[in-house]
């Protein structure tokens, strides 16, 4: 009985390979006695004719909101935000950056603030725009923009492309 078995897995194994259709009487019904696929209804594999030859086919000419939304997800899913001119080095409000009540800390906090403002002066030229974009958009948050906080990420921007990957 084991022998019919084997022999008739074979035969089953040996036809559909070929491609053949198998019989009923095997136990198969006819959707399975068949060895080729088919796709269920409504579904079918691409042709050739209907992947475009020509790479500028794939581009569409795109609508303005299309453009504007592209750019704008662009944006968002890159970390990054637009660049803004910054001309000129920002005024801050030292008195809100170091708030008084600190005593002797709020002295070193305003002479720290003072002279971070003067270096910004002197060598914000040697920043790129970007960078300055950036690091201004990001400093503003939280409502207590510091000069000391402005200088090290702009020397941040200028550092890091020097350092090897993965530092």
């Amino acid at each position: 009985m084991m022998r019919r078995h084997l022999w008739i897995l074979m035969l089953v194994m040996a036809a559909g390979s070929a491609g053949l259709a198998l019989p009923v009487p095997f136990g198969w019904s006819g959707a399975h006695a068949q060895m080729k696929s088919t796709a269920p209804l409504g579904h079918r594999q691409p042709r050739a004719g209907d992947v475009p030859s020509d790479p500028s086919q794939k581009e569409a000419a795109k609508s303005p909101e299309d453009l504007a939304l592209e750019r704008a997800l662009g944006n968002i899913c890159r970390g990054c935000s637009p660049i803004i001119p910054v001309r000129d080095v920002p005024r801050y409000d030292i008195a809100r950056t170091c708030p008084a009540g600190a005593g002797q800390g709020n002295d070193t906090c305003r002479s720290d603030e003072e002279r971070a403002q003067r270096t910004l002066k002197e060598q914000w030229a040697t920043f790129t725009e970007k960078a300055r974009s950036d690091c201004v958009q990001t400093n503003e948050i939280g409502g207590r923009p510091s000069y000391v906080q402005l200088g090290i990420c702009l020397k941040t921007t200028q550092i890091a492309p020097t350092l090897p990957e993965g530092r």
